[in-house]
């Protein structure tokens, strides 16, 4: 390769073992190896000089190796959500990026480690006014509940849905101490108690800097079952494929809304990609009841292999697999000032 010639370095994590949780939940860890090949051959069919660079145990093997390519001449697409069992450490990716000198796609390391803290992001969607369900935080079991029931508990620093299942739902208050003990000692990590918000859900889609581009707001179809308590996307509905979840639970994507009923999805869907200062592209995860659009979850990184919700929406607002892959690319460029 030409000395001048630029080169793309996709990174993603490649996890070995689990450091806590439930087994099953390395199956979504792995999945990222996965989803960099479809990245991958993509970047390659579109022209462009590519290496894979996997982040594993360390940061300092990851270092060494991404350090054959000079930030010179390589731009960095970074789909790394942790690495190490840890998702918590994905922020300290683009960290050191910054400090190397590479430019990357995707958000900074401050957006980042407020994306994978679910307590500090439900804080900056409180400040800023973003619609976002009641919530506590817990470290330890606690009697003292002010949270309405019912409430889902979740671990404050995973995604994927690890560490949520059926019995995240939760209707009384001693079933909440249980769970938060469940979530704490499991996943060695505090818990997150939010009120469980019945009701539609949407993934909404978007990419830009600036001005933002929505794509076609995608809903998740839980008519298979008749209990609104288990409404809900679990570890098992997202990555066990002989669940009944997994097989009945759909996703109708455009989601049918009512004009004024989109402009409202719209609106705090791009309200709290902009609070919590996310770049590129992102996802943004909705609850709508009686009008209101509560946020649950921001992403970040989104899944981007082809069969998952940020491919989806790309697709039905008319970008290819490829084409998709490109635009992200080419926005966080422009951004950058690449050459």
């Amino acid at each position: 390769m030409d000395a001048d010639e630029s080169l793309i370095a996709l990174i993603y994590n490649q996890e070995d073992e689990l450091t806590k949780g439930e087994s099953q939940d390395l199956i979504a860890m792995q999945y990222t190896i996965k989803t960099a090949t479809y990245v991958y051959d993509a970047l390659c069919r579109l022209g462009y000089q590519t290496v894979m660079v996997p982040v594993k145990n360390n940061l300092q093997e990851f270092a060494r190796e991404l350090g054959q390519y000079s930030p010179h001449n390589t731009f960095v697409f970074n789909i790394c959500d942790g690495f190490a069992g840890d998702n918590f450490s994905a922020s300290l990716i683009p960290q050191l990026l910054n400090d190397l000198g590479y430019k990357h796609t995707g958000s900074t390391a401050r957006a980042v480690r407020l994306c994978t803290d679910k307590a500090r992001s439900k804080q900056r969607l409180v400040k800023e006014g973003v619609p976002t369900p009641a919530y506590q935080v817990f470290k330890k079991p606690a009697r003292s509940v002010k949270t309405p029931l019912p409430a889902i508990v979740k671990p404050v620093h995973e995604d994927a849905s690890i560490g949520i299942d059926e019995k995240a739902v939760v209707t009384s208050a001693m079933e909440l101490i249980e769970r938060v003990d469940y979530v704490v000692s499991e996943y060695d990590q505090p818990a997150l108690v939010e009120e469980f918000i019945t009701g539609r859900e949407f993934a909404v889609s978007m990419w830009g800097n600036g001005t933002m581009d929505v794509m076609p707001i995608a809903e998740h179809d839980f008519s298979a079952t008749s209990d609104p308590l288990k409404s809900f996307l679990t570890y098992e509905s997202k990555w066990v494929e002989d669940s009944f979840s997994y097989n009945e639970f759909k996703v109708v994507c455009p989601a049918t809304l009512t004009p004024e009923e989109e402009e409202k999805v719209k609106e705090v869907a791009i309200g709290a990609f902009r609070a919590m200062g996310l770049r590129d592209f992102g996802r943004v995860d909705i609850r709508y009841r009686d009008g209101v659009p509560y946020v649950i979850d921001i992403n970040e990184i989104p899944d981007l292999s082809p069969d998952a919700g940020f491919a989806r929406a790309s697709e039905t607002a008319g970008y290819s697999y490829d084409q998709m892959v490109d635009r992200i690319l080419t926005l966080a460029m422009h951004r950058e000032g690449w050459r």
